[in-house]
This record gives structure tokens, C-alpha cells and sequence, in this order.
């Protein structure tokens, strides 16, 4: 019998702007990677997975953002941690305000784990641990059209 695993949704955004694309770096014990802004649904604070995007992209940020139509949707499990998560990636169609970690401060978690905000290009992605790695050189024109086609990433564990 497979045991039952808790079901985490996260939401992040998609920030692209004269070809570099906004990512937060983590660094968690010896693990260092680039992700989107984003991060978990919390029932008594956001009503849907866009509010979500809007506050994780605030909180990790500084940015006020006008959350896009949904271009990705991920599954991943990982059974020895007990969880199955879901995850939204949104495209970030305007921001206001300019990008600063400050908002961190007193978060706990992300505020100890994630260390730089940065624009990254293409081809610098290229060369850096980057998740979710199916988005490196796909991104970059499903973004592009006013209502892109939503692409599922698989199932990965």
C-alpha cells in the first residue's frame, strides 16, 4: 500500500524583461539553486493561486505584480519527505516598484535561505542550477504570445 502523502501547491512567477528573466537564489545546507519567485498556498491568506503569486513575488521581491495567464503546471513527489506537490507557473505580465530582499526580513524560512535576487539572461541560466530545469530554454517564447498555451511538465520524482 503506497502511503498517503500531504499535497503542497505552489504558485510562482514568470518575469521576463529585455531578455533576462527574475530569479531568487536559495541556498539550503550544501544545495544552491535559482528559482522563480513563488511559493506556497496558504489557505488563510490567499483565495486563489494568483494571490499567492502576488504575495510570494512581493514577499521575496519588493515587486507589485499584475499576475498573467497560467503557462506551466509541474507535479512532483517526494515520497520519503511524505509530500506531493503541485506547482502553477504564471506569467508576470507588469510590475511596479523595483527588485529588493528587504521584504524578507522577519519571514523566518525564505529569509534564511534566500540569498540574491538577480536578472539573469539566457545564456547565463545556462550555466546555473536552475529549477525546474524543463523551463531553461522553453520559457522564453511561451512567454511571448498574449495567451500562451499551457504546457504540463510530467510527473517527476
Amino acid at each position: 500500500m503506497t502511503p498517503k502523502l500531504q499535497h503542497r501547491i505552489r504558485a510562482a512567477g514568470l518575469l521576463v524583461e529585455a531578455g533576462r528573466i527574475l530569479l531568487v537564489k536559495h541556498v539550503v545546507g550544501d544545495d544552491t539553486y535559482w528559482i522563480p519567485p513563488g511559493g506556497g498556498f496558504e489557505s488563510d491568506t490567499d483565495a486563489s493561486t494568483r494571490d499567492t503569486v502576488r504575495r510570494e513575488f512581493f514577499e521575496e521581491t519588493g515587486l507589485e505584480v499584475d499576475v498573467g495567464p497560467l503557462v506551466y503546471v509541474r507535479e512532483f513527489a517526494e515520497p520519503a519527505m511524505g509530500r506531493f506537490h503541485m506547482e502553477l507557473f504564471y506569467r508576470i505580465d507588469a510590475r511596479r516598484g523595483e527588485p529588493t530582499l528587504a521584504n524578507l526580513k522577519g519571514l523566518g524560512g525564505d529569509e534564511f535561505d534566500i540569498r540574491e535576487l538577480a536578472w539573469i539572461s539566457r545564456e547565463e541560466l545556462a550555466a546555473l542550477p536552475f529549477y525546474p530545469a524543463e523551463l531553461l530554454d522553453d520559457a522564453w517564447d511561451r512567454l511571448a504570445p498574449a495567451l500562451p498555451t499551457i504546457r504540463h511538465l510530467g510527473l517527476q520524482t
